[in-house]
């Protein structure tokens, strides 16, 4: 099934986790995690890679609109600087995601991640855009 026909709940790693979408567009996405015990990493705070997965399904949800029909998009490299500690017992985790840049190749997302007002996370996130092929010849 394609990607975007299966719709964000159809994205098995978004159920794995509890993702929520807020909203999705090339102007911008929101994605929020309600944080559990389960995800805490062994110093009692939420694990760097849920963060990081969060923070990339954000960026995601703002370049998808973009793709022209059949166009497909794959991540190229992220960097993501951890600014505090999420709490598992604490608020929801929200992954804000606004374009840097959605070019005709390569796309680049800017993406705040806060727990209530503090801020958990900031990075830079970059796709490229890969397009459509005929397989039919």
């Amino acid at each position: 099934m394609d990607p975007i026909s299966a719709g964000f709940d159809g994205v098995a790693v978004n159920r794995t986790f509890g993702f929520e979408r807020i909203r999705a567009g090339v102007a911008g996405a929101a994605i929020r995690l309600r944080p559990t015990a389960a995800l805490a990493q062994e110093y009692g705070v939420v694990h760097g890679g849920v963060i990081a997965a969060l923070a990339d399904t954000a960026a995601v949800q703002c370049v998808l609109p973009a793709l022209a029909a059949g166009e497909r998009m794959t991540s190229i490299e992220f960097k993501l600087n951890f600014t505090a500690g999420a709490k598992p017992d604490g608020e929801p985790l929200v992954a804000t995601a606004r374009p840097a840049k959605i070019g005709r190749t390569v796309a680049v997302v800017q993406v705040d991640v806060h727990q209530d007002a503090t801020l958990v996370a900031t990075g830079l996130f970059t796709y490229l855009r890969l397009r459509a092929v005929d397989r039919a010849g």
